[in-house]
Parts: C-alpha cells; sequence; structure tokens
C-alpha cells in the first residue's frame, strides 16, 4: 500500500520548510523511524524518519523546494506490497502509471519533474514584473502538482513572465535555471548546444525538444538572444549564478520580513571600556581552569539585561494584528553568530538569572553548536533583544539589521585602545567601544534609546555593579 510522508509540525509557528537534501533514493529501502530526508525551518536543520518500513518510490519534492506543513513529500510503498505494486517495465513502455508515463507527459507539455527546475511547485519565487511586490515572495501554493494531481485538483499555472513568449532572453526560473523540460536537455547535451541560449515556446517560456533542435540548425548569427550588452566580452559569461537555497534562503526572507515590518532608526554611541578590560583578563584564568573561554560578550549582555530593566520599552515586540505593544518581562538574549552560509542567532534564555561563567559557558556551547550545525529549534527561539558582536571583522560601526519581531538589536565593535581627552584635560591611551544600537521607532522614540545607551555606557565603564546580582 502506498503511503504518503507528510511535512509535520516541527516546531510552533513553522508553516513551511525547505528540502535540503535527499537521505534515501527513490527504489531506496526504508526501515520505520529511519531518517529519510533533511529539511530545514527557522534556521535550523533537522532529519525526519520514515513512519513506515517499506520502499521509497517517490520524491514529490526535489532538493531546494519549499514546502508547506502537513504537505506530502514523498510516497511510500509499505513492506510486503511494494513489489507487487511497481509497475513493470512492459506497463511503463505501454503509458502506465509510472516514471515513464510522467516523464512522457511532461516532453508533452505536461506537469514537472523533479529534473525540472519546479517553477510551478516552488513556493519562494520571483514575483511578477508589476511592481507590486516584491522581488521574492512566497507563494501561495499548498501542494505540489504531482500530490494535487493525485486528489484530482487543478493546479494553476504560475503566471507569464517576461520572455515566455520566446522572444528575448530564455526564461529563468527561481535557482537561475533555463525552464526546460528533461528531454531537452537531453537532447541540448547531445548535440553540444547551451541551453542557456535556448529560447523556449513551451508554456511559461519552458524550452522543448524542438526549440533545441531549432536553435541547433538555425544559423550561427541568430542563435544568440537579443541583449542589453552588445560587447564582444559576452559579460554574462563572466557571471556565476548561485541559487538562493538553505540558509541564504531563510536569511533573505528575514532581512526583507524585518524591512518590512520595522522603522529601523540608528543611534550610535561610545564607551570607555577600560575598567572592563581589566577585570576580564584578571578572571580569564579562573574561568579557563572551569574550561569557560571568558569573552567580553557576557558581560555585556548582563550590562544590557541591567539596561533593559530600566527602559522595558526595548525588550518589546510589536504586535501588529492587536495592535499592542508586547513588553517582557523575561530576558532572552540572541547573538548573532557567523557560519559558513551566513548567520544564526541562537539565544541565551534567562540572562538575567545567570552568572557570568555561566553565561560564558552558555555562548561558547550555542556558538560551537551553530558553527557544526547542530542548533536545536528552542537554541534559536524566544528572543526578546539581540547582540552582533561584529567587532572582529573591523570598521568602526554599522546599522544592524532588527531580529523582528524584536523591538532592538544591539551592534558591539572593537575594543580598541585610542587617545581619550580625561576631565582633567589631560590624554591617555584608553580602551573604547563603538555601540550602534538600531530601533524600531513605532516601539520607541529616539530619546528613549538615547537614554538606554547611555546606561548601558555606564554600566560598562563600572562592571563592578554588574558583579552585585553574582
Amino acid at each position: 500500500m502506498a503511503r504518503e510522508l507528510l511535512l509535520p509540525e516541527l516546531a510552533e509557528s513553522v508553516v513551511e520548510g525547505e528540502i535540503v537534501k535527499w537521505l534515501v533514493p527513490e527504489g531506496g529501502t526504508v526501515s520505520q523511524d529511519q531518517p529519510v530526508v533533511e529539511v530545514m525551518t527557522d534556521k535550523v536543520t533537522v532529519e525526519l524518519p520514515s513512519p513506515y518500513a517499506g520502499v521509497l518510490t517517490k520524491h514529490l519534492a526535489a532538493e531546494g523546494d519549499v514546502v508547506q506543513v502537513h504537505q506530502a513529500i514523498a510516497t511510500i510503498e509499505e513492506a510486503g506490497a511494494a513489489q507487487s505494486a511497481a509497475p513493470s517495465p512492459e506497463a511503463r513502455q505501454n503509458g502506465a502509471p509510472g516514471h515513464g508515463a510522467e516523464e512522457r507527459s511532461i516532453v508533452e507539455g505536461g506537469g514537472a519533474a523533479e529534473d525540472d527546475d519546479g517553477d510551478s511547485l516552488s513556493l519562494f519565487k520571483p514575483g511578477d514584473s508589476t511592481g507590486e511586490e516584491p522581488a521574492y515572495r512566497v507563494g501561495g501554493a499548498t501542494r505540489s502538482a504531482p500530490a494535487a494531481a493525485a486528489a484530482g485538483t487543478a493546479v494553476a499555472p504560475p503566471p507569464r513572465r517576461p520572455g515566455s513568449d520566446g522572444m528575448g532572453s530564455p526564461t529563468k526560473g527561481p535557482y537561475g535555471r533555463v525552464l526546460a523540460v528533461p528531454a531537452a536537455r537531453k537532447l541540448a547535451r547531445e548535440l553540444g548546444v547551451d541551453i542557456e541560449e535556448v529560447r523556449g515556446s513551451g508554456p511559461h517560456g519552458r524550452v522543448r525538444v524542438d526549440d533545441v533542435r531549432a536553435h541547433a540548425e538555425a544559423p550561427a548569427s541568430a542563435q544568440r538572444p537579443a541583449s542589453r550588452y552588445t560587447s564582444p566580452a559576452g559579460y554574462e559569461e563572466l557571471e556565476e549564478r548561485i541559487p538562493v537555497r538553505g540558509l541564504r534562503r531563510v536569511i533573505a526572507q528575514q532581512m526583507v520580513t524585518s524591512h518590512l515590518q520595522s522603522v529601523r532608526t540608528l543611534h550610535v554611541d561610545e564607551a570607555d571600556v577600560s575598567r572592563l578590560a581589566d577585570m576580564r583578563n584578571r578572571l580569564k584564568p579562573a574561568a579557563e581552569r572551569r574550561g569557560v573561554k571568558l569573552s567580553y560578550l557576557p558581560f555585556v549582555m548582563k550590562a544590557v539585561v541591567a539596561a533593559l530593566k530600566d527602559y522595558p520599552a526595548l525588550n518589546a515586540s510589536l504586535d501588529e494584528e492587536r495592535n499592542e505593544i508586547v513588553r517582557k518581562r523575561y530576558y532572552n538574549i540572541g547573538m548573532a553568530v557567523a557560519v559558513e552560509d551566513g548567520l544564526v542567532v541562537p539565544v541565551i534564555k534567562d540572562v538575567d538569572q545567570r552568572p557570568v561563567i555561566e553565561i560564558a559557558a552558555e555562548v561558547q556551547r550555542l556558538a560551537e553548536a551553530a558553527r557544526t550545525g547542530k542548533l536545536a529549534q528552542d537554541d534559536v527561539r524566544g528572543g526578546t533583544f539581540s547582540i552582533t558582536n561584529i567587532g572582529s571583522l573591523g570598521g568602526l560601526f554599522s546599522f544592524p539589521i532588527i531580529n523582528v519581531p524584536e523591538a532592538a538589536i544591539l551592534g558591539l565593535h572593537s575594543f580598541k585602545k585610542r587617545p581619550v581627552v580625561l576631565p582633567d584635560d589631560t590624554i591617555a591611551a584608553r580602551t573604547m567601544v563603538y555601540l550602534s544600537l538600531s530601533f524600531d521607532h513605532r516601539v520607541l522614540d529616539g530619546a528613549v534609546a538615547a537614554m538606554f545607551t547611555s546606561r548601558l555606557i555606564e554600566l560598562l565603564e563600572t562592571p563592578e555593579e554588574l558583579m552585585l546580582d553574582l
């Protein structure tokens, strides 16, 4: 009996996930609870186990596809029924349901296959060039074409795009590949034709077999599509196209959300952290004896929490649906961590209730988990305020992107010795740091942001006060 593997609800409020990697190929045998696919949601990659034992007969979503919760992503023939259910080679040749029949329907102008770009199946796709939508949007489709076809539901085709009428440059899918049926790609390889130069005549600009043949037979002067740039250098041949997928896709969506759902404003100041630097240097050996690397970040987190208690408007979010500002009486501080593919923001919970040494140990654990791809869902959820420590990368200060739905984020920059004029008019070398506070002006005003930053500076310049809560 064929059973569908559905994308489960991996966590509260998670509505979609990206297929990162299939761990079991089509036709592969699976046992119950065996991991079959890696799925990314909210910057965390998890392995989904199979609820059935049998044969994985079909991937309904390709690697890189974004699918919604409860959408079918694969079919599994349960043990004992797989052999009788599988169509024979003769049946496939005669048009019986199976891979062969599906591939033939594609060549004749039907639905998409896993070798296709899957433009009509992707929820993350370029919008129409109408100026009424962002460049990238989350589509409204809730089922893949194969799943919808199996249920007898019609799937509306995506809107036509520029170039889909066979004129101009070839139409590209959301990941930069030319839209083409598998047979056309195969023929292009056999004929030595660059499919990037073939203009498609199929639906939505999809390249068909006849288009490849016509391109191969056309005079060389007519093969290359018109371009805005006529330089013999051929600029497009010097370009690299990188698919927007995985962590980069999640980051892109979060950045667009932050841009559209906050009124970002910047406040910059500096602090003399000479006494904090001395304190940290004195405490580092004791922390190392406990197996903990003591950075400046735990001290900054304690200072931030103390300042947030004095100015709770920054430890808040805006509930647009209810038109309410939600102030939090708990203090979960996110920290931005650079990883190979981008940036993640693990969260240290209940910073106000933890001593510096415990915060330092948690910072170390989460940073390592982020860099090795072992963060759990709970590690990246529940933040109320974030800190991005970019001092090691250089620069004076920055304009950090707010980690919505939070109301503010602090940019922490390099701890550097600079000449400073002291109150007695003498000049001395002091350890200084620039602080960049981005805040949502809908939730709080600039005066409150300035007062919060001044209180934070006071705490960083007199770090002994932070020790009173230990």
